[in-house]
């Protein structure tokens, strides 16, 4: 039996994993309008979660959103270099960018799927698709 989530906690692990919010996208298909389901792999894994399985799935959530918040949350100290005997260190961006990636993978092997590899987030990193054209 299934665990049944809320579905905010969807919308969250959605959002953490890069996939959309929306019912169906839309995208052109030999040049002409045509709606595609692209989120059957998250959706199939959200509805199956083991009950046993939840209380990690919220943790990782709960990392994911801290992290976020952190990154968010010191977004003006961006244009800071010192303030007197403090110093805002500039690598801390990319530090918080790699403990969401190392989440972000922890959710995406709880729930056996890959983050989305069209996700828009630059600063997330990592999952980008390269596929070698020859011919």
């Amino acid at each position: 039996m299934a665990a049944t989530l809320a579905e905010q906690d969807k919308v969250r692990a959605r959002h953490h994993l890069g996939y959309l919010n929306v019912e169906q996208a839309q995208t052109f298909v030999l040049g002409i309008p045509s709606g595609v389901q692209t989120q059957f792999m998250i959706e199939g894994a959200l509805n199956r979660l083991l009950p046993q399985a939840l209380p990690k799935f919220l943790e990782m959530l709960e990392r994911l959103d801290c992290v976020e918040c952190e990154l968010f949350g010191g977004i003006d100290l961006a244009s800071i270099t010192s303030i007197s005997d403090i110093v805002i260190r500039p690598e801390r961006r990319k530090e918080l960018s790699g403990y969401y990636q190392v989440a972000r993978q922890g959710l995406a092997n709880l729930l056996g799927i890959i983050p989305n590899p069209y996700d828009q987030r630059d600063w997330v990193g990592g999952d980008v698709i390269n596929v070698s054209v020859t011919g």
